[in-house]
């Protein structure tokens, strides 16, 4: 027979009191995620936000051109104006991170206007993009560095479907539009099968539908 002179560990029981978990009973759980309809539908109007964002090769679903970017750097200010109509607007920096040369500056506007009562969340948007090509340098403190290849600044003007939009872009957009019109956008989400990836993610995004400045 073999025997262990190492102390025993009591077992604890799950649904015993927390206190047996070695935390005081006044300690207080962090609030639960609340669900995205409810945040979404609370928020008032005009709503409007800014956001700085960086991507270090973790850049995802951003192909032009044949061309897949990986990193960037762009400002976003997006807002639903008081009569329910769609703004954003974003500028900034794509490059491919193995490949600084391939780089390309943008501005880039998605607009749409202040629906009548049957309009379709997530339909189609008025566009605006302007970009320059050229190569990047990145400084570990400053950031990038954007440098023309030459003084040709394309400008294109279109209507696109929610679909065609870079994911990026969607992301923005379906915030917007949740806050807009909460429980048809969840409605078109689910019957697009998109609501896991354009609703339900939201929920773990703490400042999402909030007045924010970043």
């Amino acid at each position: 027979m073999v025997y262990c002179d190492r102390p025993v560990t009591a077992w604890i029981d799950p649904n015993e009191t927390r206190s047996n978990w070695g935390q005081d009973q006044d300690d207080t759980l962090p609030d639960r995620a609340r669900p995205t309809i409810e945040r979404a539908a609370e928020t008032g109007l005009p709503f409007q936000y800014r956001e700085q964002r960086y991507f270090d090769g973790t850049l995802s679903d951003v192909r032009l051109d044949g061309i897949e970017y990986t990193s960037g750097e762009y400002v976003v200010n997006g807002g639903v104006m008081g009569d329910h109509a769609l703004k954003l607007h974003a500028r900034g920096l794509i490059w491919v991170t193995e490949e600084p040369a391939q780089c390309r500056r943008f501005k880039l506007q998605v607009v749409r206007d202040s629906p009548p009562a049957d309009t379709v969340p997530y339909g189609d948007y008025d566009v605006w993009q302007r970009y320059q090509f050229g190569s990047v340098t990145v400084d570990p403190i400053e950031g990038p560095t954007f440098e023309p290849d030459d003084n040709d600044i394309q400008t294109e003007r279109t209507t696109a479907p929610f679909g065609a939009l870079l994911k990026p872009v969607r992301l923005h957009v379906s915030e917007l539009e949740l806050i807009r019109n909460p429980s048809f956008a969840q409605y078109r989400l689910e019957e697009r099968e998109e609501w896991e990836e354009y609703g339900a993610v939201f929920r773990w995004k703490g400042n999402a539908f909030q007045q924010r400045v970043e």
